[in-house]
């Protein structure tokens, strides 16, 4: 007697997984498949549907579906996401929202994300690299770093006026500490402060904000 092997059911299995499947099913597959991936936005799902032939009217009833479930929520991953890239990036509101609208999210749910962040918390983020960024440029000419400082923070995505004012701290901040390495502490003790420049003027000439694609900068 000939000795089945399990070659036959091997076969049979490999031939079920390359059968078409139904709209539906596969639908939900590609769904399940990106989400274990990482988080993604309903555009992004939509996309996904329509670049692997899906059906559009059953792409929408499958969204629903795990729109339902709270499986995809656009407002959870923008907020998410406003929140990670100001923090971990330093990111801006506009770069942040033009991120968002790449990952076709909505312009309703863009705006109500970066509504998080507010104007103080940006400029003491814009202040914070401003100072980082400056200190690795001190030997460049003032106008030098004072343009660059600007276009890095530009591409954060922060506006002209938050930008001017990061600028000029940056180079009080500079300055100041200048003054402390100059001064023994004797000497500062005798002037009766402890090596600031209080009145530094931080103005620059020309300083806006360049109309620039965002980028993210470490």
């Amino acid at each position: 007697m000939t000795k089945r092997t399990g070659r036959i059911p091997e076969r049979r299995e490999k031939e079920s997984e390359s059968a078409p499947q139904d709209p539906d099913s596969l639908a939900r597959r590609l769904v399940l498949d990106a989400l274990s991936r990482s988080a993604r936005t309903r555009g992004q799902l939509s996309d996904l549907l329509a670049r692997k032939g899906v059906p559009e009217e059953v792409g929408e009833v499958v969204l629903d579906r795990f729109a339902e479930l709270g499986l995809i929520d656009d407002a959870a991953y923008a907020e998410a996401f406003t929140r990670s890239r100001h923090e971990h990036k330093g990111l801006g509101s506009r770069a942040i929202a033009f991120e968002l609208r790449r990952r076709s999210v909505s312009d309703e749910v863009v705006q109500e994300a970066v509504s998080v962040l507010d104007a103080d918390q940006e400029q003491e983020t814009a202040c914070r690299l401003a100072r980082e960024r400056q200190a690795r440029m001190a030997s460049l000419p003032r106008e030098v770093q004072a343009r660059r400082l600007a276009g890095f923070l530009a591409r954060k995505g922060y506006g002209g006026q938050v930008v001017g004012r990061a600028v000029r701290e940056a180079f009080a901040a500079a300055a100041e500490a200048d003054a402390d390495r100059d001064l023994s502490p004797d000497d500062a003790d005798s002037m009766g402060f402890g090596g600031g420049m209080a009145d530094f003027d931080g103005s620059e000439n020309g300083m806006g904000s360049p109309s620039l694609e965002f980028v993210e900068e470490d």
